[in-house]
């Protein structure tokens, strides 16, 4: 994983955003609907100015090959939530993910957050799979309805820093 890293996002990463959220099979598994390139720089001008998020691109050989979106972060319970990690399909299930999610999971240690959940649909079995291998466990199940109008079964997972 030596060539793999993350910076902050940037206006420039726009276009990779809009590309990245609006792949098909993205979609899809994330049961979310298609955006607008204008409103991805909207997103990037509004994170930039947030204190309670982070947001990262993910890069191998210092290529955009996905997304980590990070809030919570100036929650009064030291709880961070994994808003996002998306990876373009050519890069899923490479280990990139449990790669970034680990060096998440060191870098809010040292920040001193206690912990870090999650939601994720109960049918995205590799997601599920992936933040177990980082120490995350279902915590709670609800349904919520989703971007796309479909009614969700959904796992919140969580896991503790200290």
């Amino acid at each position: 994983m030596e060539n793999i890293s993350i910076r902050e996002v940037e206006a420039k990463d726009a276009e990779f955003l809009f590309n990245l959220m609006n792949d098909e099979s993205i979609l899809k598994l994330l049961n979310e609907v298609a955006t607008s390139l204008e409103s991805w720089g909207r997103s990037i001008t509004e994170w930039s100015n947030d204190a309670d998020e982070e947001e990262y691109i993910i890069l191998d050989n210092n290529i955009p090959v996905g997304w980590l979106g990070v809030n919570g972060l100036i929650s009064q319970n030291r709880q961070a939530w994994i808003k996002l990690i998306a990876l373009t399909p050519n890069k899923q299930g490479l280990e990139i993910g449990p790669y970034i999610i680990n060096q998440l999971i060191e870098n809010l240690k040292l920040r001193g957050y206690e912990s870090i959940a999650l939601y994720t649909d109960r049918s995205n079995v590799n997601a599920q799979k992936c933040y177990q291998k980082c120490g995350f466990a279902i915590t709670d199940t609800f349904v919520r309805k989703m971007n796309n109008g479909k009614y969700v079964e959904r796992y919140k997972m969580e896991v503790g820093l200290i």
